[in-house]
């Protein structure tokens, strides 16, 4: 589905999730990266300059994955990111959105509904070429 050198980020302090989600994404052809902490997001984000990032909103230690959110759109404009929590607040969405999250997925997730929002942001990242 995605081309081999499309590259994603997964940012959330549960390990699990980001081996979950690693693995789901590596099998549909991306590169995949994972972190457990904005500090390390950050140091990926700067080294690889992923296209696709999927975001924990809340993340346990350090800063908040808004913060990792606003830090790597400074990175990586181009970086489509994808907010994912179980905070369903309105004023919650309207912030990452105006940071520039491009979505906002509230748990619990379906495998279907993460590879259709991120093969939607693959599609937006191919017409810009």
């Amino acid at each position: 589905m995605a081309d081999k050198k499309m590259k994603l980020l997964i940012v959330d302090d549960e390990k699990d999730i980001c081996k979950f989600a690693k693995l789901l994404f590596k099998n549909e052809g991306f590169s995949t990266y994972s972190a457990f902490s904005n500090t390390e997001a950050i140091r990926i984000a700067e080294k690889v300059k992923p296209q696709i990032a999927l975001l924990d909103v809340y993340l346990k230690r350090g800063r908040s994955g808004l913060d990792t959110l606003k830090q790597i759109r400074n990175i990586v404009p181009s970086c489509k990111c994808i907010m994912v929590t179980w905070d369903k607040t309105e004023g919650k969405v309207k912030e990452a959105k105006a940071l520039g999250a491009v979505s906002y997925l509230t748990k619990p997730l379906t495998i279907d509904q993460l590879l259709k929002v991120v093969n939607r942001a693959v599609k937006g990242i191919r017409k810009r070429g």
